[in-house]
Formats: C-alpha cells, sequence, structure tokens
C-alpha cells in the first residue's frame, strides 16, 4: 500500500474541511469575490476535486449558506422559546461563530444571482416559521425580531463602540415585540 493510500481520509472527513474552509473563504469574501483556488489550498486539495465534490462555486456556497441557517436554528431549538431567548441565543451564536452572521450577509449580498435568492428565500421564510412556531409571535413580531437581528449582526461583526447598548436596545425590542402570553 502507497504512502498516499494510507493517508487518504474518507470522503466525509475531506468534505467537512472543505465546508469549513469555504465557511472561511465566502464570509470572507463573498460568493463573487471567493475563489476555488483559495478554499482549495487551504484544505490542501486540487481545484478540480472541491469542483467533482460540490459541482460548482455556486453549490458550495449554497451549502455554506444552508450549514449557516442550520446553525442559526439549531441555536434556536435548543434556546428559550421566547423572542429575548431566540435574540439571546443567535447573540451567543453570532459571537461563539464569527462566520454565521458574515455568511448570513454574504447570502443576502449574493441574492442577485437568482439561483442563491431562491434559495436564501426559502430558508429565510423557513427560520420566519420557525420563530413564529417556537415563540408563538405574529408576522410582525417576527420582522421585528430580524430588524432587531440586523442590528445586532451589525454591531458585534463591525465591533461597534455602543454594541452593549444595542444588545439592550435589542433586548428592550423584543420584549415590546413579545407576544401576551411571554410577557406575563
Amino acid at each position: 500500500m502507497s504512502e498516499a493510500a494510507r493517508v487518504r481520509k474518507p470522503a466525509s472527513e475531506r468534505r467537512a474541511e472543505i465546508l469549513k474552509a469555504a465557511d472561511a473563504e465566502f464570509a470572507a469574501n463573498g460568493l463573487a469575490g471567493a475563489r476555488l483556488e483559495a478554499i482549495a489550498a487551504r484544505v490542501g486539495v486540487s481545484h478540480p476535486r472541491i469542483v467533482q465534490m460540490f459541482g460548482s462555486k455556486r453549490s458550495l456556497f449554497l451549502e455554506v449558506v444552508h450549514a449557516a441557517f442550520d446553525r442559526i436554528e439549531g441555536s434556536f431549538a435548543d434556546a428559550e422559546h421566547t423572542l429575548v431567548g431566540l435574540g439571546d441565543a443567535y447573540r451567543r451564536l453570532l459571537h461563539d461563530e464569527h462566520t454565521v452572521g458574515l455568511v448570513m450577509l454574504q447570502s443576502y449580498a449574493a441574492a442577485a444571482d437568482e439561483t442563491v435568492r431562491e434559495a436564501v428565500r426559502e430558508r429565510q421564510l423557513r427560520l420566519q416559521d420557525a420563530i413564529s412556531r417556537l415563540t408563538g409571535a405574529d408576522a410582525m413580531q417576527v420582522r421585528t425580531f430580524f430588524a432587531t437581528g440586523l442590528v445586532l449582526t451589525v454591531s458585534t461583526l463591525l465591533e461597534l463602540p455602543g454594541r452593549q447598548d444595542d444588545i439592550a436596545w435589542g433586548i428592550w425590542a423584543l420584549r415590546l415585540a413579545a407576544p401576551a402570553d411571554d410577557q406575563a
């Protein structure tokens, strides 16, 4: 058995490494600016290997975007099922996994691409439904949640000096918007 065959990684492990590298590359550079060659170099594979595994840069980008949405949904599932509880879970996720917020913003920026726009729209609607289902929030309360989340995302990613004030404002806004059941 050759040395290369002994150190060859299982496809699932290699796929996970590529997705992690792609997460960092797309978070930093977006769909248009990211290069498959840079992702390949981060992992130590060839550009054609990434194309073989994922099909295209857009397909890889969408997998990264779906993974970011999955991480958000996962943090919500484990949180207290109130708007404030979900907001706090999202705040912690932004702090712990810096690329999540960047990938989300990059997914919105790439929405000029129709395929990306459709995929992100579907995930956004699914996330809105999850928030409503988990908290009992109506459409306006969910919109308030997303507006507050956008302020928190920008404040956190830009490390604005008033970040703590933005967090306090976000909690205040979510409490105002909370379903009547949560205010008892």
